[in-house]
């Protein structure tokens, strides 16, 4: 008689049963997912994309459509680079289990003990924030906490530094709320425990034993590559190409530029618990950790999500899924959607932005709708599509809520005209000078074009603002206020309103 296996050996078992059969699914499924995919890549508007589907550790089907950049004849194919926005947090925190894997750290590490110099207004989250906590957006800042920042101009260590005069939204390990900048301070948290740069770590532990050589993991190299795809937006109802986004502050959480086929080989790292074809990148329970909840969500229409470490987990036609999801403002979109207890990844990269992020939503549910049931339950396209311009009109979504720099409109916004009675402003040298903000840093204050006054953020962005009523002036582009504090015939402060929302003040005091 032959002994009944195990209680480990008996779930390894019903596992590899199950990914077998749900392989199986997908196979079936691909003629008309096939057909399905190639209809909403042509109603999304894109102008090209690349999609794959993974399966049985095995790459079931790849497809590119469309053009690199309108205007030329290139087109997309397996190895066109695109960039990856959000994603690429998802290969920071695969580099940090693999560096927990070699002993230099440990997700429930204190940051701060291996870089003592990393600080939060809050002492308790200065003290205890680990590379979990800072992965998993539940440090307390309010959401996209320092993106502001580089229309100042700073580099990243100056980003960074300045997070300890920003007030939290929330208790620490309280609330989510998405931040590319702590999840580069993880990565500089790993820099200073082994010595070495974030981009030569991950292609130390992560690209080279994937044989990834072709992901770059800046702006400069992606600029530099011949086979990539151009950004696109939609303007005035037609897709424009636009130049790549420079995302070199944040790196870490968006700067990593990957093709279809490199991507295909880390999903399957992924799914396989940080081993392909034989070579272990990072031990399983390791990296198994950044597919485990750990923050809760506020639940949308689809059910609840948690924050996993450089996922978003949510549930769907009763199966796991881990997304990880990239939307730049400049007009490029990647989706990487896994089903782990499947066995099953859905990866779309497209060269517009949101456009492309709906599609590569709507595809993986089609897939998966495919696999489970045998047919699509909904026009996911229509649905994404209509989720993605709710979110946008609500305040922007994902890394694009950031992207476009102090040019969204935050605060509050001034009508075009003035009021009827609107006072004449003052002479502009009464305005003119110099105000800091212990967060934001400085502004300066000139006379600007015509009868404009010009707003110098730091050594970065200038804005442009023009009479409104008496002391308060009116952003050319946002339609945000400059609201001035003035006393004897001098101003001794400033608001800028594009600059308070969220828990930030805008306000900023005379130093000159």
């Amino acid at each position: 008689m032959i002994p009944a296996p195990s209680g480990r050996r008996a779930g390894a078992l019903a596992d590899a049963a199950r990914r077998v059969a749900a392989a199986a699914a997908v196979r079936r499924a691909l003629p008309v997912f096939d057909q399905l995919a190639a209809g909403m890549v042509a109603r999304s508007g894109v102008p090209g994309a690349a999609v794959a589907v993974v399966a049985g550790d095995t790459t079931m089907y790849t497809r590119c459509f469309g053009l690199r950049e309108l205007g030329r004849p290139d087109q997309v194919d397996d190895d066109t680079l695109f960039q990856l926005g959000g994603v690429s947090q998802a290969y920071t925190t695969t580099l940090l289990a693999a560096l927990a894997g070699e002993g230099e750290l440990s997700w429930d590490e204190p940051v701060r003990r291996v870089w003592p110099g990393f600080r939060l207004s809050d002492r308790w989250a200065t003290r205890e924030a680990t590379f979990r906590d800072l992965t998993a957006a539940r440090s307390g800042l309010p959401a996209y906490a320092g993106s502001e920042l580089r229309a100042f101009g700073y580099d990243r260590a100056e980003v960074l530094r300045r997070l300890r005069y920003l007030d939290p939204a929330a208790g620490f390990r309280a609330a989510h709320a998405p931040q590319e900048a702590l999840v580069t301070a993880a990565a500089v948290g790993a820099e200073r425990a082994t010595g070495d740069s974030w981009a030569r770590l991950l292609r130390d532990f992560v690209l080279d034993p994937l044989g990834d050589d072709d992901t770059v993991t800046g702006y400069r190299d992606f600029v530099m590559a011949v086979d990539k795809a151009t950004p696109h937006r939609l303007v005035d109802g037609a897709m424009v190409p636009q130049d790549p986004q420079d995302e070199t502050v944040f790196a870490p959480s968006l700067g990593v530029g990957s093709s279809l086929s490199e991507l295909v080989t880390f999903a399957r790292l992924q799914l396989n618990g940080g081993a392909v074809g034989g070579v272990r990148v990072a031990p399983a329970g390791v990296l198994g950790q950044t597919l485990k909840p750990a923050t809760a969500m506020d639940a949308g229409a689809s059910g609840p999500k948690a924050a996993g470490l450089g996922w978003v987990l949510s549930s769907f036609d009763g199966r796991l899924v881990a997304s990880a999801e990239g939307g730049l403002a400049s007009g490029s979109s990647a989706v990487v959607g896994l089903v782990p207890d499947d066995g099953i990844a859905v990866i779309v990269l497209a060269n517009a932005y949101p456009e492309g992020a709906a599609l590569g939503r709507a595809l993986t549910k089609t897939l998966v709708d495919l696999a489970a049931l045998g047919a699509a339950q909904d026009d996911w396209l229509a649905v994404e599509q209509a989720a993605v311009e709710a979110a946008l009109a609500a305040g922007g979504q994902g890394d694009a809520a950031v992207e476009e720099g102090v040019a969204a409109a935050r605060g509050l916004v001034l009508p075009a005209e003035p009021p009827v009675g609107a006072q004449a402003p003052r002479q502009r040298r009464a305005y003119a000078g110099v105000y800091e903000n212990a967060y934001y840093g400085r502004v300066t204050i000139r006379r600007g074009p015509g009868d404009g006054l010009s707003v110098r953020l730091g050594r970065g962005e200038t804005l442009r603002y023009v009479p409104w009523s008496a002391d308060i002036w009116r952003d050319t582009a946002s339609g945000t206020a400059a609201v001035f504090d003035v006393r004897g015939g001098r101003a001794r402060a400033v608001k800028l309103t594009m600059l308070s929302f969220d828990g930030r003040s805008g306000a900023f005091a005379r130093a000159d």
